[in-house]
């Protein structure tokens, strides 16, 4: 009996001692504490339905928001349409009172839009608020980055614009980069399409004729003029030197895989299989390599398998835009030998699945093994990816880096596929292992250096959005073709 009492009075102690410990909480200034087994979730969905500032709807769960939630907004507004992350901790009626929301793609009916065009209106109060670029209104908010750092714009100034078309119409611009028309000197090279005494028209340019305008050739409608001049607010250019000359037939460049081989010795019939197919190429080109064609195997030999750089002629220049009209090379590098190679590269994020993602148009494979750091993966975000490159032009990934998407400038070489008229898109291949070609926005203010043609070796500044397109600054024909 006295043992019984001795163990209903140790009860009744740890009872007493552990009110002792939930009393005090239960009246302490402050949150609540949160309930118990109630864990932090983090998930990715689309917002369907904001009942109010405090409470919203996100791939069917209720999401509460309070003072202490930050939601970020840098990749677009958090309204509804918009897919965003969630973090937050999860309550006992199942909702989730959130931490952090940050948006990971704008609402679908939100574009992205880039553009480029003289600066019309500022506001009276300062530069926050409505804009008139070009024929286009333009939202600028503490959300907009201005470059250069420190620059004032003006009206007549050239804006590079950034951003999203709201449902409104208008632009809400996150990046725009200010140029002043008199200091900006272009190069651009295209067909003569009008003469007159005082202005020409080239390549859908309007170009002012000075008095001391140097001229060298004799101009004539459907010639070639190579120009050289300084940027106007209205679009025009005012020329300070125009070279015309007869349109010139240009080599063929293209990368590819080689896939067979009639012999191994020259001359001899190799197919290469391009990286990508096109109008200009077909699907595997017959190319003649000669004992006077130029093989570069410095990065391993030329044998069927290899990804090589070619540059070649038609056999008949008067057949040279048949798509079918057979090549004799005039330089093969080897790129890339047939084993397969580790390389590096970094892109937006295009789709995630279960067992591959699409980074850049690149198909990278997700195995058991890979490395997988940074943010939580989702769609627009960058990935840093290192892995094998297989001769099916998929990596397998060993190691993935996940980052924020800004817009940012890149700089690279490569060989211009496909050309439009312009403001347009072009195709570019860039220069290296990547089985990946750019479509870059050229638009009537991006300087262009050098004749620029369908198969050029290019250098090309550009500025790339947080949504992935690529808009061009500068593209600067390269003539050492052997680099």
């Amino acid at each position: 009996m006295e043992r019984r009492v001795i163990r209903l009075l140790s009860a009744v102690a740890v009872v007493m001692a552990v009110m002792a410990l939930l009393v005090p909480a239960a009246f302490a200034e402050g949150p609540a504490p949160e309930p118990p087994g109630n864990p932090t979730v983090n998930f990715t969905g689309v917002i369907q339905a904001k009942h109010s500032a405090t409470e919203w709807v996100v791939s069917g769960v209720t999401v509460r928001l309070n003072e202490q939630t930050v939601v970020n907004e840098q990749a677009g507004p958090a309204d509804v349409g918009a897919t965003v992350q969630v973090v937050g901790v999860r309550q006992q009626d199942r909702s989730v009172l959130a931490r952090m929301i940050k948006v990971l793609r704008p609402p679908v009916q939100l574009r992205p839009v880039q553009f480029t065009a003289p600066i019309v209106a500022l506001p009276a109060g300062g530069l926050l608020g409505e804009w008139t670029v070009g024929q286009e209104t333009v939202v600028v908010s503490d959300k907009t980055k201005l470059l250069p750092e420190g620059v004032v714009p003006a009206v007549g100034d050239i804006a590079s614009v950034t951003g999203f078309r709201t449902n409104d119409g208008k632009v809400d611009a996150r990046l725009i980069v200010i140029r002043k028309p008199s200091q900006v000197e272009v190069e651009f090279t295209g067909p003569i399409q009008s003469i007159g005494d005082t202005e020409w028209t080239v390549r859908n340019v309007k170009v002012i004729i000075t008095a001391t305008t140097e001229i060298i050739g004799t101009p004539q409608v459907g010639l070639i003029a190579e120009v050289k001049g300084f940027l106007q607010a209205d679009r025009s250019v005012v020329a300070t030197r125009i070279r015309v000359r007869e349109p010139q037939a240009e080599p063929v460049s293209f990368q590819g895989i080689i896939v067979s081989k009639s012999g191994e010795e020259l001359p001899a019939v190799w197919g290469i299989r391009p990286l990508t197919s096109t109008d200009v190429l077909p699907s595997v080109i017959s190319v003649t390599v000669t004992i006077s064609t130029t093989i570069d195997e410095t990065k391993g030999p030329a044998d069927v398998g290899a990804l090589v750089h070619v540059v070649a002629v038609p056999i008949s220049l008067s057949t040279a835009a048949d798509a079918n009209a057979v090549l004799v090379a005039q330089r093969i590098k080897v790129l890339r030998p047939p084993l397969n190679q580790e390389i590096t590269f970094a892109g937006r994020i295009d789709e995630i699945h279960d067992d591959y993602w699409i980074v850049r148009g690149i198909r990278v494979l997700i195995k058991p093994d890979t490395v997988i750091d940074g943010l939580t993966p989702a769609v627009g975000l960058m990935a840093v990816v290192t892995g094998t490159l297989r001769t099916d032009r998929v990596v397998e990934a060993s190691h993935i880096t996940v980052r924020e998407a800004v817009p940012d400038v890149i700089e690279f070489n490569g060989r211009v596929v496909q050309t439009s008229p312009i403001p347009g898109i072009w195709k570019i291949a860039p220069d290296g292992m990547l089985p990946v070609i750019y479509d870059v926005w050229v638009t009537p203010w991006t300087v262009i250096v050098g004749p620029v043609q369908v198969g050029s070796h290019v250098h090309v500044i550009a500025l790339r959005s947080v949504s992935g397109h690529m808009v061009a600054l500068k593209i600067q024909a390269i003539r050492n073709t052997a680099e």
